[in-house]
C-alpha cells in the first residue's frame, strides 16, 4: 500500500484521532500540522516526528508554504472550514472534511465547486458508515434479509450531559460560531440513512414528544437545607399561610409543534 503523506489542520481530539488511525494502519503519515495552541503542536511534533519547521500556528502559515503532503486533513471548528478548504483545495491538496461541511449552504458550495474546479478528493468524515453495526446492517439490507424496505424510523438521541455540555455552554452554543444542532448532528444520521438504503428517501417526515407542565421549578437542595435557608432570610414566616393562587403565576407555554400535547405526569 502506498503510503499517503498528511497536513492536519486543527490539531484537537478529532484531529489527533485521525491521525493516529493514519499510522496505526500504515496508510499515511502526518508531515505538517497546524494549530494555534503551542502544546498541541509540540504534540504532533514529538508523537509523528514532524520536522519543527512544519508545524505551524495556523492553516495560512501551512499553506504560505506550497503544497508539503499529499491530502490534507482539516478538523477546525466549523465556522473555520470552508476558507482553509477552498485554499488547500486550490493548492491540490485532496482534503479529508470534518463534518459538518460549513455553517452555511454557500459556504459548502464553495467547498465542492474548489474540488471539482481542482479535480482533488473531497470526503467528509461521516464516521457512521464504518462502524461494525454500520456494516452489519447494510449486509443485511443488501442481501434482502429483512425483505422489501417500505419505510424508516430513525431516532438521534442525544444524552441530557452531550446536549448540555456542547450545545449549551460548549463549542456549538452560539449561531454565529457554529453549524445549528440539526446540521451538527442530524447530518450523521441523514448519511448513514441514505448510505445504508442507497438511495435518498421519497418522502420525510418528522415528529417529536411535546411535552408541557404548569409546575414551577424546583430547587435541587435537600429540603431541610431550604428550609434553614428561609429561616436565615426571615422569608419562611412571610411566606408560611399565604394564600394560594388558583393558577400558576408564571405563564403557560405550548411548544410550536405538530400533534397531541401530553402535560408530564
Amino acid at each position: 500500500m502506498t503510503e499517503v503523506t498528511l497536513a492536519v489542520v486543527g490539531g484537537g481530539l478529532r484531529g489527533l484521532t485521525y491521525a493516529r488511525r493514519a499510522h496505526a494502519t500504515g496508510a499515511g503519515r502526518v508531515v505538517a500540522v497546524a494549530d494555534p495552541d503551542p502544546l498541541r503542536r509540540a504534540l504532533f511534533v514529538e508523537e509523528f516526528g514532524i520536522a519543527p519547521e512544519r508545524a505551524h500556528a495556523g492553516w495560512k502559515e501551512l499553506a504560505a508554504g506550497g503544497r508539503v503532503a499529499d491530502a490534507a486533513v482539516i478538523a477546525t471548528h466549523d465556522w473555520l472550514h470552508a476558507e482553509p478548504a477552498v485554499t488547500l483545495a486550490d493548492l491540490g491538496y485532496h482534503i479529508l472534511l470534518e463534518k459538518p461541511m460549513a455553517t452555511s449552504e454557500p459556504e459548502a458550495a464553495m467547498i465542492a465547486e474548489a474540488a471539482r474546479r481542482n479535480r482533488i478528493l473531497l470526503a467528509v468524515c461521516h464516521v457512521l458508515r464504518y462502524t461494525p453495526y454500520t456494516r452489519l446492517v447494510k449486509e443485511l439490507v443488501d442481501a434482502g434479509r429483512i425483505g422489501r424496505l417500505v419505510s424508516v424510523q430513525h431516532l438521534e438521541p442525544v444524552g441530557w450531559w452531550h446536549q448540555a455540555h456542547s450545545f449549551v455552554r460548549g463549542h456549538w452554543r452560539r449561531q454565529d460560531t457554529s453549524a445549528p444542532m440539526l446540521l451538527a448532528k442530524a447530518c450523521h444520521d441523514i448519511d448513514w440513512l441514505v448510505h445504508l438504503f442507497g438511495r435518498p428517501p421519497a418522502r420525510a417526515r418528522r415528529s417529536a414528544p411535546c411535552h408541557t407542565s404548569t409546575r414551577a421549578p424546583r430547587s435541587s437542595s435537600p429540603p431541610a437545607a431550604r428550609r434553614d435557608r428561609r429561616r436565615a432570610t426571615g422569608t419562611e414566616a412571610a411566606t408560611k399561610g399565604s394564600p394560594t393562587p388558583s393558577s400558576p403565576p408564571w405563564p403557560r407555554v405550548t411548544p410550536p409543534c405538530s400533534g397531541r400535547t401530553r402535560p408530564r405526569a
